[in-house]
């Protein structure tokens, strides 16, 4: 890891990175199915969510899939490589390069995929997102403010350090404001529009003389957050308790903000133990 030493910007995300919460789903479903779905019906959907989650169907994450089909790939390099059904039965490819897929990347991408599945109208899982994300900045059901994190993420001194979410506003900025994010990054972009906007921002950086081995990102989502990373060059950490079905190599994956908190350490050239041996790679 002592490419880490080159690192001069960090691009990280916020839901699933900054902090960690995997129950939400089961609230955010019921939501958006209460009053169209018997509750028999809507069970089974929580179930099948978190059967994703945690691989215990052949459908995973980091699989991609096709909206239209509801049919499901393995993928080498994000090239499909086996075909399966809803059941998770493997099938014969069917799939047209010309039609473009989605890719089941998060918590929140599975609940869209239970979404996609149920026919379920956009309006009625928008209001149900935007109650399922006023609801975990309340008592009962409150994100974690991993202080630890940002106090390390503010001795980032020597790096830009950048916070990037896909969430839009106002809830974004809600979170933001709610994690007291606004003085711990150097810049901030809610509704990010990632994968797009990601690349928007690694093409700004070459720009500028940054080359690729000087920029990491950060995140949960490999499609969101790391693939146009990846592909330009620069380094990734995945973090996720959850194992993602995708062959691709991060520079490094992480499974809790714990992990993340060790790792920021490191890029503040703070010593570890590796191999028995204490490195340090400021």
């Amino acid at each position: 890891m002592h490419w880490l030493k080159d690192i001069s910007i960090v691009i990280f995300d916020m839901d699933g990175t900054l902090y960690q919460d995997y129950t939400f789903m089961e609230r955010y479903i019921q939501k958006m199915m209460e009053g169209g779905f018997p509750e028999t019906e809507i069970q089974e959907t929580v179930d099948k969510a978190y059967d994703i989650l945690e691989g215990k169907k052949q459908i995973r994450l980091g699989f991609l899939y096709d909206r239209e089909q509801l049919a499901f790939y393995s993928h080498q390099n994000l090239k499909p490589s086996v075909s399966y059904d809803w059941d998770g039965i493997e099938t014969e490819m069917v799939h047209s390069e010309e039609n473009p897929l989605s890719y089941i990347g998060d918590p929140w991408g599975i609940v869209e995929l239970m979404a996609v599945k149920k026919n379920i109208a956009a309006g009625t899982v928008r209001r149900a997102f935007t109650n399922v994300r006023k609801e975990m900045l309340t008592e009962a059901y409150c994100i974690a403010k991993r202080t630890d994190l940002f106090e390390e993420i503010k001795k980032l001194t020597g790096h830009r350090t950048i916070l990037m979410t896909n969430s839009p506003l106002p809830t974004g900025q809600e979170f933001v404001d709610f994690l007291e994010l606004g003085d711990v990054f150097d810049e901030i972009y809610i509704d990010g529009k990632k994968p797009g906007g990601i690349q928007n921002l690694m093409d700004k950086f070459l720009a500028e003389g940054y080359q690729p081995y000087e920029i990491l990102s950060i995140g949960d989502n490999p499609w969101n957050d790391l693939y146009p990373i990846h592909k330009s060059g620069g380094h990734t950490c995945l973090i996720s308790q959850y194992e993602h079905q995708d062959t691709t190599n991060w520079s490094v994956s992480v499974e809790t903000v714990d992990e993340l908190v060790g790792l920021v350490e490191q890029l503040n050239g703070k010593a570890v133990i590796a191999n028995g041996k204490e490195e340090s790679y400021g």
